[in-house]
């Protein structure tokens, strides 16, 4: 199953669709990012660093969490490949090992498109000097209080009280978990809607009503949008884990529902 997983692995990343969609992932939110930082009035690296992954990720993430490994897979399944495959191989194997490759995919991928950003901002920029100089002074702060300033901003900013590192890995980690979710969830529904157009779009669909849901309750930081949490106040580390926690109780749900009728699923058969 290993073998298989490093196989898919290889296959996907060497893909040029994929590729392309990776290089805009990770570059062009950097690049746009500091072509309009000069509009804004920045304290450091941490605004800097809020200003780059808001740029379009927020609107699209859920689409391309299932466009890096569900869609190409949906192709397997339109082309019938599966029919096939399990006539030679054992399915809950195979499907276990595409699953297991799709989460890798998706979790590299977000990770990555914080963690750049992050070194971006926190590294490589104050070392070139790309951008203007942060503003030293804040009305109403002390020096010492703008000092402490970016870790109460928002939600996983807390995390710099600890130091930068912490703040870029502890969040790059929480995007890649969340990325892999989504593509989990897209690559199941794939295994029980028999419409794949449809399947791919309840993930994106179903995040944009609930941050909508959850913002006319007035209870933002209960909705998928808690991914993001840049333009919300600083709430504890662990309300994000609260709407994270019931998709990964729907995703789990949908695995075994997969798992105990694998040999009756529509697609597959």
């Amino acid at each position: 199953m290993l073998k298989t997983v490093r196989s898919d692995l290889k296959k996907t990343f060497l893909s040029w669709k994929v590729t392309l969609l990776l290089l805009a992932l990770l570059a062009l939110p950097s690049v746009y990012a500091t072509a309009i930082s000069d509009g804004y009035a920045l304290f450091g690296p941490a605004d800097f660093f809020t200003l780059i992954i808001p740029f379009a990720l927020p609107l699209v993430f859920p689409l391309i969490a299932v466009a890096l490994y569900a869609l190409p897979f949906s192709n397997e399944l339109s082309h019938r490949y599966i029919v096939y495959t399990r006539t030679r191989s054992n399915i809950r194997r195979y499907l276990t090992s595409k699953a297991l490759a799709n989460i890798v995919v998706a979790f590299v991928a977000f990770f990555l498109a914080a963690f750049i950003p992050f070194l971006w901002a926190f590294v490589v920029e104050p070392s070139v000097g790309v951008i203007n100089p942060y503003r030293q002074t804040m009305v109403g702060l002390s020096p010492a209080e703008l000092e402490a300033y970016p870790a109460t901003v928002n939600t996983f900013s807390q995390l710099l009280s600890i130091g930068p590192w912490a703040y870029g890995l502890g969040y790059s980690l929480w995007l890649g978990m969340n990325g892999a979710l989504y593509a989990s969830i897209g690559f199941l529904l794939l295994l029980v809607v028999p419409n794949r157009f449809v399947a791919l779009s309840i993930p994106f669909i179903g995040y944009h009503i609930a941050n909508f849901v959850f913002a006319v309750l007035t209870i933002p930081q209960y909705s998928p949008a808690i991914v993001f949490p840049f333009n919300l106040t600083q709430f504890p580390l662990w309300v994000p884990f609260v709407p994270f926690t019931v998709l990964a109780v729907l995703a789990l749900s949908l695995a075994l529902y997969v798992r105990r009728r694998t040999r009756e699923l529509d697609v597959l058969l």
